[in-house]
């Protein structure tokens, strides 16, 4: 903490109110901060401010993401996380808020026949290397649901795909 006047040097006396209190309330101050960009007048009433400071901090853990109670809210399923991010780009430093709400989303895991793979690669290899086809509008990357030619085609090894990394999934971090 970088103190610049010397009629703010009480905060230092009680470290565990510095921590408990005044962190706390520049962290809410940049939630609040951050939504008032989404409804400006949403905050114009002082209950509705109370109320709202009151839902965040019951609600959203807002700290670095170094800190422990970032991994512990991540482990503990927590819905809304908040952190400030310093980014050094070029030699210039920005700040970027990094906001994470946790959602559910719907999602199939398939089986694909290995045949199927196999001949969605072979007709990729013919296309690219004996008709010599370079139309980045060829059929053979379309995206295809159906089929999932796009992904497929993709995996395959160079100079046909460009995958970065094909393995069978062997982790899982979704919960149940």
């Amino acid at each position: 903490f970088r103190i610049t006047s010397p009629k703010d040097e009480w905060v230092f006396v009680d470290i565990d109110l510095l921590h408990k209190v005044v962190a706390r309330a520049v962290r809410l101050s940049l939630q609040l901060y951050q939504d008032h960009f989404t409804s400006p007048d949403e905050y114009d009433e002082p209950e509705v401010l109370f109320d709202a400071i009151r839902r965040r901090d019951e609600e959203v853990v807002i700290c670095h993401e170094g800190d422990p109670a970032w991994r512990e809210a991540v482990l503990s399923n927590k819905p809304s996380l908040l952190s400030l991010r310093h980014v050094v780009n070029e030699g210039t430093g920005e700040y970027k808020i990094i906001m994470l709400n946790q959602r559910y989303l719907s999602f199939r895991v398939v089986k694909v026949n290995q045949e199927c793979v196999k001949g969605l690669w072979a007709g990729q290899q013919q296309e690219l290397i004996f008709f010599r086809n370079r139309n980045p509008e060829r059929g053979s990357i379309q995206n295809a649901k159906q089929v999932l030619r796009n992904m497929i085609n993709s995996s395959c090894d160079q100079p046909i795909g460009y995958p970065i990394y094909v393995s069978p999934l062997v982790t899982s971090y979704s919960s149940t």
